[in-house]
Protein backbone atom coordinates (compact mmCIF):
# COMPACT_ATOMS: atom_id res chain seq x y z
CA UNK A 1 0.00 0.00 0.00
CA UNK A 2 1.13 3.84 -0.66
CA UNK A 3 1.87 5.70 2.54
CA UNK A 4 -1.83 7.48 2.01
CA UNK A 5 -3.51 4.11 1.98
CA UNK A 6 -1.60 3.01 5.41
CA UNK A 7 -3.08 6.37 6.36
CA UNK A 8 -6.30 6.06 5.51
CA UNK A 9 -6.16 2.62 7.03
CA UNK A 10 -4.72 3.50 9.97
CA UNK A 11 -7.47 6.23 10.49
CA UNK A 12 -10.06 3.63 9.52
CA UNK A 13 -8.84 1.37 12.41
CA UNK A 14 -9.01 3.91 14.91
CA UNK A 15 -12.21 5.16 14.04
CA UNK A 16 -13.90 1.86 14.06
CA UNK A 17 -16.41 1.48 16.84
CA UNK A 18 -15.91 -2.59 17.28
CA UNK A 19 -12.47 -3.73 18.46
CA UNK A 20 -10.32 -4.70 14.97
CA UNK A 21 -7.66 -7.33 15.49
CA UNK A 22 -4.92 -8.53 12.75
CA UNK A 23 -3.57 -11.43 13.01
CA UNK A 24 -0.71 -13.77 10.68
CA UNK A 25 -1.35 -16.92 9.22
CA UNK A 26 0.24 -18.33 12.61
CA UNK A 27 -2.03 -16.61 14.72
CA UNK A 28 0.46 -13.59 15.99
CA UNK A 29 -1.20 -10.47 16.46
CA UNK A 30 -0.13 -7.56 14.31
CA UNK A 31 -2.50 -4.74 14.77
CA UNK A 32 -4.98 -4.34 17.53
CA UNK A 33 -6.92 -1.00 17.05
CA UNK A 34 -8.47 1.69 19.78
CA UNK A 35 -11.49 -0.22 20.31
CA UNK A 36 -9.84 -3.52 21.26
CA UNK A 37 -8.01 -1.92 23.71
CA UNK A 38 -10.59 -0.81 25.72
CA UNK A 39 -12.61 -3.73 24.86
CA UNK A 40 -9.50 -6.02 26.48
CA UNK A 41 -7.90 -3.81 28.36
CA UNK A 42 -4.41 -4.44 26.65
CA UNK A 43 -2.53 -1.25 25.06
CA UNK A 44 -1.75 -2.05 21.61
CA UNK A 45 2.01 -2.79 22.42
CA UNK A 46 1.57 -5.36 25.14
CA UNK A 47 -0.63 -7.96 22.67
CA UNK A 48 1.72 -7.10 19.09
CA UNK A 49 3.96 -10.74 18.44
CA UNK A 50 1.60 -12.46 20.91
CA UNK A 51 -0.68 -14.94 19.66
CA UNK A 52 -4.11 -14.07 19.76
CA UNK A 53 -5.10 -16.90 21.67
CA UNK A 54 -4.21 -15.08 24.68
CA UNK A 55 -7.59 -13.65 24.34
CA UNK A 56 -9.60 -16.65 24.59
CA UNK A 57 -10.24 -18.69 27.23
CA UNK A 58 -10.24 -22.70 27.74
CA UNK A 59 -10.68 -24.86 25.84
CA UNK A 60 -10.79 -22.50 22.50
CA UNK A 61 -7.12 -21.26 24.21
CA UNK A 62 -5.59 -24.69 23.53
CA UNK A 63 -7.36 -26.04 20.07
CA UNK A 64 -6.44 -22.42 18.58
CA UNK A 65 -3.28 -23.30 16.89
CA UNK A 66 -4.76 -26.40 15.98
CA UNK A 67 -7.82 -24.32 14.41
CA UNK A 68 -5.27 -22.33 12.09
CA UNK A 69 -3.18 -25.61 11.32
CA UNK A 70 -6.36 -27.35 10.13
CA UNK A 71 -7.48 -24.08 7.73
CA UNK A 72 -3.59 -23.83 6.14
CA UNK A 73 -3.75 -27.61 5.57
CA UNK A 74 -7.67 -28.25 4.43
CA UNK A 75 -8.79 -25.02 3.24
CA UNK A 76 -11.62 -25.31 5.08
CA UNK A 77 -12.92 -22.37 7.37
CA UNK A 78 -14.73 -22.98 10.85
CA UNK A 79 -15.03 -19.42 11.17
CA UNK A 80 -13.47 -17.15 8.13
CA UNK A 81 -16.38 -15.99 6.01
CA UNK A 82 -18.91 -15.93 8.89
CA UNK A 83 -19.72 -14.54 12.06
CA UNK A 84 -20.64 -16.59 15.38
CA UNK A 85 -20.73 -15.87 19.18
CA UNK A 86 -17.74 -16.92 21.47
CA UNK A 87 -16.29 -16.02 24.74
CA UNK A 88 -13.47 -13.80 24.99
CA UNK A 89 -11.37 -13.37 27.77
CA UNK A 90 -9.76 -9.88 29.04
CA UNK A 91 -6.68 -8.55 31.03
CA UNK A 92 -8.15 -9.10 34.27
CA UNK A 93 -9.65 -12.87 33.49
CA UNK A 94 -13.25 -11.79 33.25
CA UNK A 95 -15.10 -13.92 30.33
CA UNK A 96 -17.75 -12.01 28.44
CA UNK A 97 -19.87 -13.34 25.31
CA UNK A 98 -18.76 -11.33 21.90
CA UNK A 99 -19.77 -11.78 18.16
CA UNK A 100 -16.74 -12.47 16.17
CA UNK A 101 -16.42 -12.29 12.75
CA UNK A 102 -13.47 -13.13 10.48
CA UNK A 103 -12.23 -12.36 7.11
CA UNK A 104 -9.13 -13.28 5.45
CA UNK A 105 -6.75 -10.85 3.96
CA UNK A 106 -4.60 -11.20 0.45
CA UNK A 107 -1.97 -8.90 0.09
CA UNK A 108 1.65 -8.74 -1.34
CA UNK A 109 1.99 -12.59 -1.50
CA UNK A 110 1.26 -13.14 1.84
CA UNK A 111 -2.15 -14.35 4.10
CA UNK A 112 -3.52 -12.81 7.23
CA UNK A 113 -6.66 -12.59 9.06
CA UNK A 114 -8.57 -9.81 10.59
CA UNK A 115 -11.38 -10.12 13.14
CA UNK A 116 -14.04 -7.97 14.25
CA UNK A 117 -15.24 -8.13 17.46
CA UNK A 118 -17.98 -6.55 19.30
CA UNK A 119 -19.01 -7.20 22.85
CA UNK A 120 -22.44 -8.60 23.47
CA UNK A 121 -22.82 -8.40 27.30
CA UNK A 122 -25.04 -5.54 26.74
CA UNK A 123 -27.26 -7.31 24.39
CA UNK A 124 -27.08 -10.18 26.37
CA UNK A 125 -28.31 -8.21 29.77
CA UNK A 126 -31.09 -6.30 27.74
CA UNK A 127 -32.19 -10.17 26.60
CA UNK A 128 -32.39 -10.99 30.21
CA UNK A 129 -34.31 -8.10 31.35
CA UNK A 130 -36.64 -8.80 28.69
CA UNK A 131 -37.02 -12.36 29.65
CA UNK A 132 -37.53 -11.54 33.14
CA UNK A 133 -40.10 -8.80 31.77
CA UNK A 134 -41.83 -12.20 30.18
CA UNK A 135 -41.90 -14.10 33.43
CA UNK A 136 -43.49 -11.42 35.04
CA UNK A 137 -46.36 -10.77 32.83
CA UNK A 138 -46.85 -14.67 32.27
CA UNK A 139 -47.20 -14.36 36.13
CA UNK A 140 -49.84 -11.79 36.63
CA UNK A 141 -51.88 -13.26 33.50
CA UNK A 142 -52.19 -16.46 35.74
CA UNK A 143 -52.78 -14.62 38.97
CA UNK A 144 -55.64 -12.64 37.32
CA UNK A 145 -57.12 -15.66 35.75
CA UNK A 146 -56.84 -17.90 39.28
CA UNK A 147 -58.66 -14.33 41.07
CA UNK A 148 -61.63 -14.90 38.06
CA UNK A 149 -61.89 -18.32 39.31
CA UNK A 150 -62.10 -17.72 42.77
CA UNK A 151 -65.23 -19.06 43.19
CA UNK A 152 -65.06 -22.16 42.52
CA UNK A 153 -61.24 -22.37 43.83
CA UNK A 154 -63.05 -22.07 46.93
CA UNK A 155 -65.53 -24.22 46.39
CA UNK A 156 -62.73 -26.86 45.31
CA UNK A 157 -61.30 -26.83 48.49
CA UNK A 158 -64.67 -26.31 50.74
CA UNK A 159 -65.88 -29.24 49.53
CA UNK A 160 -63.02 -31.91 50.95
CA UNK A 161 -62.91 -29.99 53.87
CA UNK A 162 -66.66 -30.00 54.48
CA UNK A 163 -66.90 -33.81 53.63
CA UNK A 164 -63.56 -34.72 56.60
CA UNK A 165 -65.59 -32.05 59.07
CA UNK A 166 -68.77 -34.44 58.56
CA UNK A 167 -66.50 -37.88 58.85
CA UNK A 168 -65.50 -36.45 61.94
CA UNK A 169 -68.15 -35.68 63.67
CA UNK A 170 -69.76 -39.09 62.33
CA UNK A 171 -66.99 -40.58 64.18
CA UNK A 172 -67.21 -38.67 67.50
CA UNK A 173 -70.81 -39.84 67.86
CA UNK A 174 -69.88 -43.29 66.84
CA UNK A 175 -67.69 -43.42 70.01
CA UNK A 176 -70.14 -41.31 71.93
CA UNK A 177 -72.45 -44.11 71.58
CA UNK A 178 -73.23 -46.72 74.10
CA UNK A 179 -71.89 -50.44 73.56
CA UNK A 180 -68.67 -51.10 71.04
CA UNK A 181 -68.35 -48.94 68.02
CA UNK A 182 -67.65 -51.76 65.08
CA UNK A 183 -63.92 -51.58 64.20
CA UNK A 184 -65.19 -51.90 60.21
CA UNK A 185 -66.91 -48.79 60.96
CA UNK A 186 -64.29 -46.61 62.35
CA UNK A 187 -61.96 -47.56 59.67
CA UNK A 188 -64.16 -46.45 57.01
CA UNK A 189 -64.59 -43.24 58.25
CA UNK A 190 -60.68 -42.93 58.96
CA UNK A 191 -60.32 -43.82 54.84
CA UNK A 192 -62.54 -41.13 54.04
CA UNK A 193 -61.03 -38.80 56.44
CA UNK A 194 -57.82 -39.44 54.62
CA UNK A 195 -59.17 -39.36 50.64
CA UNK A 196 -60.62 -36.27 51.71
CA UNK A 197 -57.37 -35.03 53.49
CA UNK A 198 -55.38 -36.01 49.96
CA UNK A 199 -57.93 -34.23 47.53
CA UNK A 200 -57.82 -30.70 49.50
CA UNK A 201 -54.23 -30.83 49.55
CA UNK A 202 -53.80 -32.00 45.98
CA UNK A 203 -55.88 -28.64 45.22
CA UNK A 204 -53.25 -26.67 46.95
CA UNK A 205 -50.60 -27.78 45.23
CA UNK A 206 -52.07 -27.45 41.89
CA UNK A 207 -52.60 -24.03 43.21
CA UNK A 208 -49.10 -23.38 44.42
CA UNK A 209 -47.92 -24.55 41.32
CA UNK A 210 -50.34 -22.11 38.77
CA UNK A 211 -48.98 -19.09 41.38
CA UNK A 212 -45.00 -20.12 41.21
CA UNK A 213 -43.25 -17.49 39.29
CA UNK A 214 -39.53 -18.10 37.69
CA UNK A 215 -38.08 -19.26 34.86
CA UNK A 216 -39.53 -21.78 32.44
CA UNK A 217 -38.86 -25.22 33.47
CA UNK A 218 -39.67 -27.98 30.90
CA UNK A 219 -40.23 -31.62 31.39
CA UNK A 220 -41.95 -34.61 30.30
CA UNK A 221 -45.66 -34.68 31.11
CA UNK A 222 -48.86 -36.68 30.07
CA UNK A 223 -51.04 -34.83 27.87
CA UNK A 224 -54.60 -36.03 29.75
CA UNK A 225 -52.88 -35.28 33.12
CA UNK A 226 -52.55 -31.74 31.93
CA UNK A 227 -56.00 -31.19 30.66
CA UNK A 228 -57.40 -33.28 33.09
CA UNK A 229 -55.84 -30.64 36.17
CA UNK A 230 -56.72 -27.74 34.40
CA UNK A 231 -60.59 -28.90 33.92
CA UNK A 232 -60.52 -29.14 38.09
CA UNK A 233 -60.67 -24.97 38.34
CA UNK A 234 -63.62 -25.52 36.28
CA UNK A 235 -66.23 -27.29 37.94
CA UNK A 236 -67.91 -25.04 40.13
CA UNK A 237 -67.96 -22.63 37.11
CA UNK A 238 -69.67 -25.03 34.46
CA UNK A 239 -72.22 -26.47 37.59
CA UNK A 240 -73.14 -23.07 38.22
CA UNK A 241 -73.72 -21.96 34.05
CA UNK A 242 -75.39 -24.91 33.42
CA UNK A 243 -72.47 -25.70 30.33
CA UNK A 244 -71.43 -29.29 29.18
CA UNK A 245 -67.78 -29.77 29.16
CA UNK A 246 -66.83 -32.58 26.62
CA UNK A 247 -63.51 -33.97 27.26
CA UNK A 248 -62.26 -37.43 25.55
CA UNK A 249 -58.81 -38.10 26.74
CA UNK A 250 -56.34 -39.01 23.99
CA UNK A 251 -55.77 -43.01 23.77
CA UNK A 252 -53.26 -44.28 23.89
CA UNK A 253 -51.72 -40.96 25.70
CA UNK A 254 -48.88 -39.26 24.96
CA UNK A 255 -46.03 -37.68 26.41
CA UNK A 256 -44.97 -33.92 25.59
CA UNK A 257 -41.96 -32.42 26.72
CA UNK A 258 -43.42 -28.86 28.01
CA UNK A 259 -43.70 -26.01 31.03
CA UNK A 260 -46.86 -27.69 32.41
CA UNK A 261 -47.93 -24.35 34.24
CA UNK A 262 -47.40 -22.71 31.21
CA UNK A 263 -49.44 -24.84 29.16
CA UNK A 264 -52.27 -25.09 31.53
CA UNK A 265 -52.43 -21.27 31.50
CA UNK A 266 -53.00 -21.31 27.82
CA UNK A 267 -55.77 -23.61 28.37
CA UNK A 268 -57.23 -22.00 31.76
CA UNK A 269 -57.32 -18.99 29.45
CA UNK A 270 -58.85 -20.62 26.44
CA UNK A 271 -61.49 -22.58 28.85
CA UNK A 272 -62.38 -19.35 30.79
CA UNK A 273 -63.27 -17.28 27.49
CA UNK A 274 -65.50 -20.18 26.22
CA UNK A 275 -67.54 -20.15 29.35
CA UNK A 276 -67.37 -16.55 29.30
CA UNK A 277 -68.68 -15.68 25.91
CA UNK A 278 -71.49 -18.30 26.20
CA UNK A 279 -72.31 -16.87 29.39
CA UNK A 280 -72.05 -12.91 28.02
CA UNK A 281 -74.48 -13.98 24.97
CA UNK A 282 -77.15 -16.04 26.61
CA UNK A 283 -76.46 -19.10 25.03
CA UNK A 284 -78.52 -21.74 26.33
CA UNK A 285 -77.15 -25.76 26.08
CA UNK A 286 -73.95 -23.88 25.90
CA UNK A 287 -71.29 -26.60 25.53
CA UNK A 288 -67.31 -26.22 25.26
CA UNK A 289 -65.70 -29.31 23.71
CA UNK A 290 -62.01 -30.26 24.16
CA UNK A 291 -60.25 -32.34 21.33
CA UNK A 292 -56.51 -33.95 21.47
CA UNK A 293 -54.85 -36.16 18.18
CA UNK A 294 -51.80 -36.34 16.95
CA UNK A 295 -51.17 -35.24 13.39
CA UNK A 296 -47.79 -36.62 12.28
CA UNK A 297 -45.02 -34.46 14.42
CA UNK A 298 -46.97 -32.71 15.82
CA UNK A 299 -50.12 -32.42 19.26
CA UNK A 300 -53.10 -30.68 18.59
CA UNK A 301 -55.65 -29.68 21.56
CA UNK A 302 -58.87 -27.65 20.53
CA UNK A 303 -60.76 -25.57 22.79
CA UNK A 304 -64.40 -25.37 20.76
CA UNK A 305 -67.51 -23.91 21.98
CA UNK A 306 -71.03 -23.12 20.53
CA UNK A 307 -71.09 -19.38 21.38
CA UNK A 308 -71.50 -16.76 18.87
CA UNK A 309 -68.43 -17.32 17.44
CA UNK A 310 -66.11 -14.21 16.55
CA UNK A 311 -66.58 -11.43 13.99
CA UNK A 312 -64.40 -11.24 11.14
CA UNK A 313 -63.73 -7.77 11.30
CA UNK A 314 -62.00 -8.93 15.00
CA UNK A 315 -60.32 -12.10 14.01
CA UNK A 316 -56.90 -10.40 12.51
CA UNK A 317 -56.66 -8.29 15.47
CA UNK A 318 -57.54 -11.94 18.34
CA UNK A 319 -53.87 -12.30 19.28
CA UNK A 320 -52.64 -8.42 19.30
CA UNK A 321 -51.81 -7.09 22.84
CA UNK A 322 -54.24 -4.70 24.12
CA UNK A 323 -57.31 -6.16 21.83
CA UNK A 324 -60.24 -7.29 23.76
CA UNK A 325 -64.12 -7.41 22.51
CA UNK A 326 -64.63 -8.09 26.78
CA UNK A 327 -65.89 -4.78 28.78
CA UNK A 328 -63.68 -5.38 31.20
CA UNK A 329 -60.99 -7.17 29.63
CA UNK A 330 -57.31 -5.88 29.56
CA UNK A 331 -56.28 -7.84 25.91
CA UNK A 332 -53.19 -9.73 27.07
CA UNK A 333 -54.91 -13.39 27.87
CA UNK A 334 -54.50 -14.54 24.02
CA UNK A 335 -51.80 -12.69 23.18
CA UNK A 336 -49.13 -14.13 26.18
CA UNK A 337 -50.93 -17.44 24.79
CA UNK A 338 -49.55 -17.17 21.42
CA UNK A 339 -46.36 -16.23 22.97
CA UNK A 340 -46.28 -19.38 25.25
CA UNK A 341 -46.82 -21.53 22.11
CA UNK A 342 -44.22 -20.35 20.27
CA UNK A 343 -41.88 -20.50 22.89
CA UNK A 344 -42.47 -24.12 22.49
CA UNK A 345 -41.75 -24.44 18.92
CA UNK A 346 -45.50 -24.63 18.67
CA UNK A 347 -48.67 -22.23 17.28
CA UNK A 348 -51.92 -21.17 18.82
CA UNK A 349 -54.78 -20.54 15.99
CA UNK A 350 -58.33 -19.48 15.79
CA UNK A 351 -60.51 -21.16 13.26
CA UNK A 352 -65.04 -21.20 12.76
CA UNK A 353 -66.25 -24.23 12.74
CA UNK A 354 -68.93 -25.25 10.60
CA UNK A 355 -71.83 -25.21 12.81
CA UNK A 356 -70.38 -21.97 14.19
CA UNK A 357 -69.03 -20.86 17.80
CA UNK A 358 -65.17 -20.77 18.23
CA UNK A 359 -61.93 -23.40 17.92
CA UNK A 360 -58.64 -22.46 18.76
CA UNK A 361 -56.03 -24.65 18.42
CA UNK A 362 -53.13 -25.18 20.17
CA UNK A 363 -50.04 -27.27 18.29
CA UNK A 364 -47.16 -28.69 20.27
CA UNK A 365 -43.87 -30.51 18.56
CA UNK A 366 -43.72 -33.99 19.87
CA UNK A 367 -39.79 -33.83 19.96
CA UNK A 368 -38.05 -31.84 22.05
CA UNK A 369 -37.90 -28.28 21.95
CA UNK A 370 -35.60 -25.94 24.14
Amino acid sequence: MTSDQNSTFDALMEAAVDAIIIISREGIIERFNRAAETLFGYAEDEVLGENVKMLMPEPHRGRHDGYLADYRKTGEAAVVGRGREETAIKRNGETFPILLSVGEIHQEGRRSFVGFVRDMSEYHAAEERVRRLEDRLLHADRLVTLGELTAGIAHEINQPLTAIAAYADAGRSMIDRQGDTPREDMHSICERIGEQSRRAGEVVQRLRKMVRSGRVSKSRYQVNEIIINVLLLFEYELKKANIDLDFCPLEPDLVIYVDEIQIQQVLVNLVKNALDVINDSGIKNGKVSISVRQKQSELEISVEDNGPGIAEENRAKLFEAFFTTKEQGVGLGLSICRSIATAHGGNLRFTEPEQGGSRFTLRLPLELIG
